[in-house]
C-alpha cells in the first residue's frame, strides 16, 4: 500500500550508521576528509550521526575513550566551521563469540550509551548462526540492530527469516544507497519489500568517503521514501525511532556490574 507525499521532506534525519570519524577504521582517512563528510551530510538534510567505526575481534580496534575523544575533537572543528551536526558514539561490531562480555567491561561502544548495539555478520554466514547470535545478545540484556540487513545471502533468499528475528526482537538497518538503486536492482527490489511490510527500523548511510559511492547521502532516498510509504513509517524508520531509542531514552541503560 501506497500512501506517498511527493511535497513532503523529513525535519531530521539520523543516520545511525557511518564511518566518520578521522585514522581510526577503514573510513575517514583524515579531519579533512571528515569535514568534508560532514559538510555533504549537512547538505543531504542529516542532522543527528552516531559515529560507528568497526570493531572486529582480533584486529587492532579503537578503544570508546579513543572514539570519545575524536568526536569531540571533530565536533569542536565543525563547531569552528558552523557546520550543523550532533555527534554520537557507537561501534559497528562483527559478531564474535565473547562480543556480550566485552561491551559489559566497556570495551565495545554501545549506541549513544544505550543497551542497543549495531551488529554486522558476514554476507554468508548462515541464517541459524545469525539466529542463534540474535538470540544470546537479546538474552544478554542487548537490543541488536542488524546492519545492512540486505547484505546477507540468508535474508535475501528468505523474507521470513527477517520475520523471525524481528519477532525475536532484532531491529534492522538498512542502507540508503541500497533504497535509491545504487546497489543494484535486485538489491533495491529486496529492501523496498522490507519496506511495504514495515519490517524496517532505521536508514543509515554507512558512509566511509566524501568521493565516489560511499559519501554520506540522503535526500534522494528520503525524498523517494516519502513518495513511496506512509508518512508516518518514513518518519520513524529516518529519525523518530533512533530519537525514540537511541538518542533521548534513558530507561533502557544496562546497569555496569
Amino acid at each position: 500500500m501506497l500512501f506517498g507525499n511527493k511535497k513532503k521532506s523529513a525535519k531530521y534525519i539520523v543516520d545511525v550508521h557511518c564511518h566518520i570519524m578521522p585514522r581510526i577504521d577503514d573510513g575517514s582517512r583524515n579531519m579533512t576528509e571528515t569535514i568534508k563528510m560532514l559538510k555533504i551530510a549537512e547538505s543531504e538534510g542529516i542532522t543527528h550521526m552516531i559515529a560507528t567505526p568497526h570493531f572486529k575481534s582480533g584486529h587492532h580496534n579503537a578503544a570508546p575513550q579513543k572514539i570519545s575523544e575524536l568526536i569531540n575533537a571533530v565536533n569542536d572543528a565543525a563547531s569552528t566551521l558552523r557546520i550543523n551536526m550532533n555527534l554520537y558514539q557507537g561501534n559497528e561490531i562483527l559478531y564474535f563469540e565473547d562480543m556480550c562480555s566485552y561491551i559489559d567491561s566497556g570495551k565495545i561502544s554501545r549506541m549513544n550509551g544505550t543497551n542497543h548495539v549495531l551488529i554486522e555478520f558476514m554476507p554468508s554466514d548462515p541464517y541459524q548462526y545469525i539466529r542463534n547470535s540474535i538470540d544470546e545478545i537479546i538474552g544478554e540484556g542487548y537490543y541488536p540492530i542488524i546492519a545492512h540487513i540486505e547484505r546477507y545471502a540468508c535474508m535475501v533468499a528468505d523474507i521470513d527469516n527477517i520475520r523471525e528475528i524481528k519477532h525475536m526482537g532484532a531491529q534492522i538497518q538498512v542502507n540508503a544507497s541500497s533504497i535509491t538503486g545504487s546497489m543494484g536492482k535486485d538489491i533495491k527490489k529486496f529492501v523496498h519489500r522490507l519496506l511495504k511490510e514495515e519490517l524496517v527500523d532505521y536508514v543509515g548511510t554507512d558512509a566511509h568517503r566524501c568521493e565516489h559511492s560511499r559519501i554520506p547521502k540522503m535526500k534522494e532516498c528520503t525524498q523517494l521514501l516519502y513518495k513511496k510509504y506512509d508518512e508516518a513509517y518514513v518518519d520513524s524508520i529516518l529519525y523518530g525511532n533512533a530519537f525514540d531509542r537511541l538518542l533521548t531514552d534513558t530507561n533502557t541503560l544496562k546497569e555496569n556490574g
